[in-house]
């Protein structure tokens, strides 16, 4: 489970992370920053506040990272060899600033700004499945699939590759629930919709 750090010092942030990304809620402003090195990514607010006697700045929301080389003996870099392709982990938000949709501006900012391809894990829980599926619907800036890690394929395993937006592909051709593992090679991609080939839109 991931844990999120409560603060960091300005000279922390400044040695191992990057400003990727600085917008306003409300009256205050946060940065995304991102280590490439670990990877991480997390919001936090761009001014530092006292915390403890020591000027700190507040994590918001994190996102845990892991880079992967193969599925089941499939090269990452046979999918995506312009792109660095990250797996996500776990997002953590805080709950006094859910629904603010930060989840999701992270996610966009990665793979827009920073040129990653974002995946889901292996392990379908509710709160991960919810988040990948807003994504799919509401995103402008990103555009979600359905790879079968196993088979090295896109959904619909012909060769071809649908978008998902939250409806297009049935649940159960996504989803297995616990116990249930039939669909643990199944994972999600969200890729930078300006990049996407025109032939892997939906038609309308």
């Amino acid at each position: 489970m991931a844990i999120m750090p409560m603060s960091y010092s300005p000279n922390t942030l400044q040695r191992r992370f990057d400003v990727i990304d600085e917008f306003e809620l409300g009256s205050t402003t946060y940065w995304i920053i991102y280590d490439r090195k670990t990877p991480f990514a997390a919001v936090v607010d761009a001014g530092p506040v006292l915390i403890e006697n020591d000027m700190r700045h507040r994590v918001i929301a994190t996102l845990e990272l892991a880079r992967v080389e193969n599925f089941s003996g499939f090269s990452v870099k046979a999918f995506w060899q312009d792109a660095s392709a990250l797996q996500v982990e776990g997002i953590v938000v805080q709950e006094i600033m859910q629904g603010f949709g930060l989840a999701t501006r992270i996610y966009e900012t990665l793979v827009v700004k920073e040129n990653i391809t974002l995946m889901s894990d292996h392990h379908h829980y509710e709160g991960g499945k919810a988040l990948w599926k807003y994504i799919a619907q509401k995103s402008r800036l990103l555009q979600v699939f359905v790879l079968n890690t196993e088979e090295g394929k896109f959904y619909p395993y012909d060769g071809t590759k649908i978008r998902y937006d939250g409806l297009s592909i049935p649940e159960n051709k996504i989803w297995s629930i616990h116990p249930d593992d039939s669909l643990r090679g199944v994972i999600l991609i969200a890729e930078n919709s300006s990049k996407v080939p025109e032939l892997s839109k939906p038609v309308i």
